[in-house]
């Protein structure tokens, strides 16, 4: 009866597993036709761990979240590593410019956590965090416009260009021209600054002349209504808003839903099917509450 009771339990143990494995492979595609809102980490899960680090994207693969955003800078011998700012000093050990040391250099010094204390995690390089992300995660490339070139055939090789959004700030000619056929190749999102004057002169730039995989728009006070998101997604387009930060989004950010979890419905009521939050858990909460996400 032991040995009975001890492989049922190892068969579900197992079972459960696989089925991990299985949901992970399903979720980890940009071709996902799931009718859900798609959560996305800022800089991974960067509350819990070092933010652009490996941990942060599993962290954030563990909690249910569709996408980790990560930025990418690159060293003296021309090797591309995951870092936000333009030097070491806020989220490293280091010190100056990373084109200043070579890889090697650069695995002498140690992420910082978000205190600002230093921890033993290294600083990763892209080719490390798409072998951690593969079937996993997908990943958005933030800061990365001026690598996509060096980055393409990496995600080729592995396999794993369903799973890489790029994204920019530049338009249609601009980023023709920086990328030639290449963008046609890859899955690409431009940014539109609805609160910075941009709208939808610069979205049928895009939309007449390729196929964006969608569009991230910063909204201001009063300019959600310039654009009708609700056409955009019903055209297969995918609309990216941001609850990072008041500026982004109507003042709809993240740290007011600590007090009004209501505040995400205005995300839901502008079509929105991408959200980059800092404030991952009290998001899923809110979605699955409604049925948004799994």
């Amino acid at each position: 009866m032991i040995l009975i009771k001890r492989t049922i339990i190892f068969s579900a143990v197992l079972a459960s597993l696989c089925y991990t494995c299985v949901a992970y492979g399903q979720s980890a595609t940009l071709k996902s036709k799931k009718n859900e809102i798609k959560v996305v980490m800022h800089r991974g899960d960067w509350r819990n761990a070092p933010e652009n680090s490996l941990w942060a994207i599993r962290k954030a693969a563990e909690i249910g979240a569709d996408m980790a955003e990560i930025d990418l800078e690159m060293t003296k011998d021309s090797v591309l590593i995951l870092l936000h700012d333009k030097t070491l000093d806020r989220t490293t050990t280091g010190k100056g410019k990373p084109g200043d040391y070579t890889l090697q250099e650069i695995k002498r010094f140690y992420l910082r956590d978000g205190l600002g204390s230093p921890t033993e995690m290294q600083i990763p390089t892209l080719a490390q965090v798409l072998s951690l992300a593969k079937d996993k995660i997908t990943l958005n490339l933030d800061k990365g416009f001026d690598y996509i070139n060096m980055v393409y055939p990496m995600i080729k090789a592995k396999g794993m260009v369903d799973q890489i959004l790029f994204k920019g700030s530049e338009d249609y000619q601009h980023t023709r021209a920086s990328l030639g056929s290449i963008l046609d190749s890859i899955y690409y999102m431009p940014i539109i600054r609805l609160n910075k004057g941009e709208g939808m002169e610069r979205v049928k730039e895009f939309t007449e002349n390729c196929k964006p995989f969608g569009f991230e728009f910063t909204i201001g006070e009063t300019e959600a209504h310039l654009i009708d998101f609700g056409a955009l997604r019903a055209k297969g387009y995918h609309v990216w808003i941001n609850s990072l930060w008041p500026a982004h989004n109507a003042h709809h950010n993240d740290d007011k839903a600590l007090d009004d979890i209501g505040v995400y419905q205005w995300f839901l009521d502008q079509k929105a099917d991408y959200i980059q939050t800092d404030r991952p858990k009290e998001l899923l909460q809110f979605l699955r509450k409604h049925t948004k996400h799994i």
